[in-house]
């Protein structure tokens, strides 16, 4: 059936207003890395009484952009200083090495290599070491040490004494240690456990008020978000959940119940601009799908291969050249490119179009570019031996082709009749390494705005903030 609205319009015509038939505090809609994470958060942070309800429409958790991207564990050192991804990249990196640390999730912290094989690519290496070294004003922690974005630089020979199958053509090498890779599941599974088991990531060493001020969190699987209202009556929200809807024809409803809840998180990553046009109407952002294809490789040329080895950046902040990454088996794999697909009026119509483009590419152009990427810095790799793996798809809300760079958007529009509606949009890479830091981030603007508790951390203040701007100026060109 052909539409000529746009999908949130369509879902608000086919399921009426309907009264909630029970209340809930907190409504986080997704169930990838960030949503879990803005859910643990709230069930830690907001007080006893409180109930976190978190929605994911699949039948499993982090089943889309958490499940389908590179697993690395991101420095933070390719963002605009005062950005909220470098800010959370920063934040988030250290806060998941410790949570691996204490919880026996599987990470790794191989360190990482940023190549240079021409003259003209060297002043980039340059301005990226400097660009590091003013990264510890971005966190919040009081050791500046542990959130500093430590580099050194080599040149071709010492770049080859860490990886000699670099090739000769390599004259220069940015060294960042920070860099890693971590089990997405393992995170996944740890955050689902803390939301719903009151005793798991307690120890003698939290505190008494840790313990005490813990909420109740449910995850409830396979229902999705079909209509979101303003309460005519109060601040608060009435939510439209559907289960059993997968598989039914265009125009058939699931079993549909509504629920009021006084705050609602938006994490719902590929569908949260269709879910925010369906609250505000006229829409502001759009959302753009890229594609990013992952290739894996095994035959000669990486035997001594034990750091993730990058070369220059293209000009696209966002696109960080055909890398060479690891996973916690030692398995090799190269990516991502991107691609655009579809465009923003496609995702206005269907928000879900991009599953149809998620089986990797095999085109032997594809493999053939890949190949002529790679052969740049490891030379005796063989092309025949690269295989496509799996690929990714990232909610850009920058257009294609955009000059500069592209932040995470949060939203929270108080002073706008959409208090307690908050919205995580744009939320591509570095977001599993941001994380942890964006649901404590989350966490503590919700007990600013709503619950009026002024909480370290929650925002940067604003000569702080001017601070970092500072900082920023001629970083994104």
């Amino acid at each position: 059936m052909s539409r000529t609205i746009s999908r949130a319009k369509y879902l608000r015509q086919l399921y009426p207003y309907k009264s909630p038939s029970t209340s809930i505090d907190h409504l986080v809609i997704g169930g990838g890395a960030v949503g879990l994470s803005v859910a643990a958060e709230l069930v830690k942070n907001t007080g006893r009484d409180k109930t976190t309800f978190l929605v994911e429409r699949r039948g499993q958790l982090g089943q889309e952009t958490t499940a389908r991207n590179s697993e690395v564990i991101h420095s933070g050192i390719y963002y605009p200083l005062g950005s909220l991804k470098s800010r959370l990249c920063i934040e988030g990196r250290d806060l998941l090495y410790d949570r691996c640390k204490k919880l026996g999730i599987g990470y790794k912290n191989t360190g990482k290599l940023v190549v240079a094989t021409t003259e003209s690519q060297i002043p980039y290496l340059q301005k990226l070491q400097k660009h590091s070294r003013h990264s510890s004003f971005l966190t919040n922690s009081n050791d500046i040490e542990s959130s500093k974005i430590h580099t050194k630089f080599l040149n071709g020979e010492e770049a080859r004494e860490l990886e000699p199958d670099l090739s000769k053509n390599v004259i220069g090498a940015l060294l960042i240690p920070s860099t890693g890779i971590v089990d997405s599941q393992g995170l996944v599974d740890s955050l689902s456990r803390e939301i719903e088991e009151s005793d798991y990531n307690i120890d003698d060493f939290s505190s008494s008020l840790e313990k005490e001020n813990r909420g109740e969190g449910i995850i409830v699987l396979g229902t999705r978000v079909v209509r979101i209202d303003k309460d005519p009556k109060d601040d608060s929200w009435v939510i439209q959940l559907e289960t059993n809807w997968e598989g039914l024809e265009e125009g058939q409803k699931g079993d549909v119940e509504s629920v009021r809840a006084q705050v609602v998180v938006n994490a719902a990553g590929l569908g949260a601009v269709s879910l925010t046009e369906g609250v505000v109407g006229d829409q502001d952002i759009k959302m753009y799908a890229v594609k990013g294809n992952y290739m894996s490789y095994k035959g000669p040329g990486v035997g001594n291969v034990s750091r993730l080895i990058y070369p220059c950046p293209s000009a696209n902040i966002d696109h960080l050249g055909t890398h060479l990454t690891l996973d916690l088996d030692g398995n090799i794999k190269f990516g991502p490119d991107v691609q655009v697909i579809g465009t923003w009026e496609e995702a206005m119509n269907n928000p879900d179009f991009w599953e149809k483009h998620l089986s990797p590419s095999d085109s032997p152009d594809l493999i053939s570019k890949f190949a002529e990427s790679v052969l740049d810095y490891l030379p005796f790799i063989n092309p025949k031996n690269l295989s496509p793996d799996y690929s990714g798809i990232r909610p850009n809300i920058a257009a294609p082709g955009s000059q500069g760079f592209s932040d995470f958007l949060i939203r929270h529009d108080r002073d706008k009749n959409r208090k307690g509606f908050v919205e995580l949009l744009g939320f591509n890479s570095p977001g599993l390494t941001s994380s942890l830091a964006t649901g404590k981030y989350i966490s503590n603007l919700i007990q600013n705005d709503i619950y009026g508790k002024n909480q370290n951390g929650g925002r940067i203040g604003k000569g702080k903030e001017k601070r970092l701007e500072e900082l920023a100026k001629g970083w994104e060109a």
